[in-house]
C-alpha cells in the first residue's frame, strides 16, 4: 500500500503479483502526469506579457483536469487493491 500511495500508483500492485493491473495503473498514472505537465508547459509558454496566469491556463483547463483525473483514478485503484489485500 505504501508504494501505491507514495511512490507510483500501480507499483505496489505490480509487486504483489497483479502484473496486468499494476502495469495499467502505472501507465494511466504516467500518462496523466505527462498530459498535465505538457499542458502546463504549453500554457506557460503561450502566456503573453499582458496575460494573467489564469487566462493562460483557461484554454488548457480540459487537459489539465483530465491529467489530474487520470492520476487520481489510478491512485484510488491502487489504494483499493491494497485495501483488498489487508482483508485477506
Amino acid at each position: 500500500m505504501g508504494l501505491n500511495a507514495t511512490v507510483l500508483p500501480g507499483l505496489g500492485t505490480f509487486r504483489t503479483g497483479s502484473r496486468v493491473r499494476g502495469s495499467l495503473e502505472m501507465l494511466v498514472a504516467l500518462s496523466g502526469t505527462i498530459l498535465f505537465c505538457g499542458a502546463l508547459i504549453q500554457a506557460v509558454g503561450e502566456r503573453g506579457d499582458d496575460m494573467t496566469l489564469v487566462a493562460a491556463f483557461l484554454p488548457h483547463l480540459g487537459k489539465l483536469c483530465f491529467g489530474v483525473i487520470l492520476v487520481v483514478g489510478s491512485w484510488l485503484s491502487g489504494i483499493s487493491y491494497a485495501k483488498g489485500l489487508f482483508r485477506k
